[in-house]
């Protein structure tokens, strides 16, 4: 059986070429293996310690988690329903 595993994000700060880049458009950038925009995720931080879902956005301005606001967040994407057993 094949392990979920937790996906860490983490922000940190713009480096000489992104300051180029955007300015003072952003205070920092998210790092780590990030969800598909619009995926609804499980989440979890040591600040809310629970599992909870939250939804992955472009907000047009950004990217980030529509109510998960942390500079360290651990997500994984929902596992795949099983194989129906119905008989026909």
């Amino acid at each position: 059986m094949e392990m979920m595993k937790w996906n860490k994000l983490f922000t940190r700060e713009l480096t000489e070429d992104e300051k180029e880049v955007y300015g003072d458009q952003f205070d920092f950038m998210w790092d780590g293996n990030m969800p598909e925009i619009d995926e609804e995720v499980l989440v979890y931080t040591s600040k809310s310690r629970q599992v909870t879902t939250d939804t992955w956005v472009d907000f047009g301005n950004g990217i980030g988690f529509e109510n998960t606001d942390d500079s360290v967040i651990y997500w994984m994407s929902f596992p795949e329903p099983p194989e129906s057993d119905e008989v026909k």
